[in-house]
């Protein structure tokens, strides 16, 4: 599980970097969880990010993760608007493009999005807290926590003892993969 923020600049290094390499690496060996966990208090777009988001989801997978991939990368096109009310409206506006592209009912979205139901958001807000998350990205793997954009090494070696654990192999690892720089701490 991977408790992620989508204003958070080190969850963006994580995703971007990360997880595109873990995931082409381990295939179906895992499987990765996102969780949200938005930091309101530093991020004031991220809650409602993650709503949106959750609305996408409800219909279709892949609108969620072309969101989620569009916000990580792009942080600065919801931030550098001004005002919540006009950072809220990019937010949708973006969220209602990707429902147009994988062909949702866009009236089913539109007012999911305008009702702005945080109550799953909170929840899963609530079981980070409860499992001990108090920064993101906070990645479990089985149980055991990794904290912050930890190297890419990191996360192979966790893994690895995971799957051998479990009696899967793991995949063959290419010499020299992941000489990724030491990334830094998480925010709080």
């Amino acid at each position: 599980s991977n408790y992620d923020d989508f204003e958070c600049p080190f969850c963006s290094r994580m995703h971007s970097t990360l997880f595109p390499e873990i995931l082409k690496e381990y295939g179906d060996r895992v499987l990765i969880i996102y969780k949200d966990y938005p930091l309101e208090e530093i991020h004031p777009w991220s809650v409602h990010a993650a709503v949106d988001a959750n609305c996408l989801n409800a219909q279709n997978g892949d609108a969620y993760w072309d969101y989620a991939d569009y916000l990580h990368v792009n942080q600065h096109a919801v931030t550098g608007v001004k005002g919540k009310a006009g950072q809220s409206e990019t937010l949708d506006k973006l969220a209602v493009e990707q429902g147009q592209k994988h062909n949702l009912d866009m009236t089913k979205l539109q007012a999911c999005v305008k009702a702005q139901d945080d109550k799953a958001v909170r929840a899963s807000m609530d079981e980070g807290d409860a499992v001990g998350v108090n920064a993101t990205p906070t990645l479990f793997v089985n149980g055991q926590k990794l904290d912050g954009a930890v190297p890419v090494e990191q996360v192979r070696e966790t893994l690895d003892r995971a799957l051998t654990d479990a009696g899967v192999a793991p995949p063959e690892h290419k010499a020299g993969v992941g000489n990724s720089k030491t990334p830094a701490p998480p925010s709080k």
